[in-house]
């Protein structure tokens, strides 16, 4: 279970550090960031906001800090390759978005820092750290809560639809059997207690999770569920049409699912979360263990809501729930 308390104790020693911060060590800092998503453009990444909350605590590319990135797409050879290289490059911390990019990192060293966002169920049960307050190895990071908003976004769609007595799952399986047994008894416990069934849709590739969509519509499933992939976000918009195509509500975990089309999100903000990275960062490199550093939670969750594409399936959104939401797309 997620320590509550170990959360509350990192955001009060989050605040500390601030009110108390020092000046920026005298020396270049050097970061490794290591992604399995497609490159973003040089605009985007130096406003991104990890890149703008580095600046703000004082580390600034091109001045005192220089930062290395690598970009797999998706390729998992490249992904041992560039882990490699970071780490032979000497550089003070690696920041990852993905626990298996983290893993990766792992495999070469036991004492480079690693910032991660985490994206499992629990980081403690998986071995990760052990414990949100004091994660003891060469990890820390942010987890982004997946397991506890799965249930809330399956809740969601039982709001919007109450007579759905059926939710597809579509979701990329993991390697591990016993990963993969946890992430299903997760959703059907909260399935119970809605009185929904599941049908799980495993996809391997981008080809497999287009495919489910006429496969849903065919069983007259009325909803679905996506765990994403940063393939699934890079193709968000097309995933909007194909949901739409075949008239099937979605609920979706970041707000770029909900503007590029998708009919809901619910989940962890992701740029307070890349801030909350960028404090970790800030806290290692002035001279923080990340054994010492605690793994934080979100500090900001949000509901969107697409009102165009609920016209667009003949949907009529509760009131309550459209009073709920942080933002409704018109």
């Amino acid at each position: 279970m997620i320590d509550r308390r170990a959360f509350a104790s990192g955001l009060a020693l989050g605040a500390a550090a601030f009110a108390a911060r020092a000046q920026v060590p005298g020396k270049v800092a050097r970061v490794g960031y290591l992604s399995s998503s497609a490159r973003p453009s040089d605009a985007e990444l130096q406003q991104s906001p990890w890149s703008l909350e580095m600046q703000r605590l004082g580390w600034v590319e091109g001045r005192n800090l220089v930062v290395e990135r690598r970009f797999t797409d998706g390729n998992l050879d490249q992904l041992a390759v560039f882990a490699r290289e970071l780490v032979e490059a000497r550089v003070d911390v690696i920041m990852t978005l993905a626990e298996r990019d983290a893993a990766e990192v792992r495999r070469l060293t036991s004492t480079l820092p690693i910032v991660v966002v985490y994206n499992g169920m629990d980081p403690v049960a998986d071995g990760l750290i052990a414990s949100f307050a004091r994660p003891g190895g060469n990890v820390t990071g942010v987890s982004r809560m997946l397991g506890e908003t799965r249930a809330k976004r399956l809740e969601l769609i039982k709001t919007m639809l109450p007579a759905a007595g059926r939710v597809g799952v579509m979701f990329v399986p993991s390697p591990d059997a016993g990963q993969r047994a946890k992430f299903e008894s997760t959703l059907h416990e909260a399935a119970r207690a809605l009185h929904v069934e599941l049908a799980f849709l495993p996809y391997r590739n981008q080809d497999e999770l287009m495919a489910a969509f006429p496969m849903l519509a065919a069983a007259r499933t009325p909803a679905f569920l996506l765990e994403p992939t940063f393939q699934t976000y890079a193709n968000r918009g097309r995933i909007a049409e194909l949901a739409i195509r075949h008239r099937l509500p979605g609920v979706f975990t970041l707000r770029g699912y909900a503007q590029a089309g998708g009919l809901m999100s619910y989940g962890p903000d992701w740029s307070t979360i890349l801030r909350q990275m960028a404090q970790q960062t800030d806290r290692i490199l002035r001279g923080t263990k990340p054994a010492e550093l605690p793994m934080e939670q979100p500090s900001r969750f949000e509901l969107v809501v697409n009102l165009a594409t609920a016209k667009a399936l003949g949907l009529a959104i509760p009131q309550p729930l459209l009073l709920r939401a942080d933002e409704v797309i018109q």
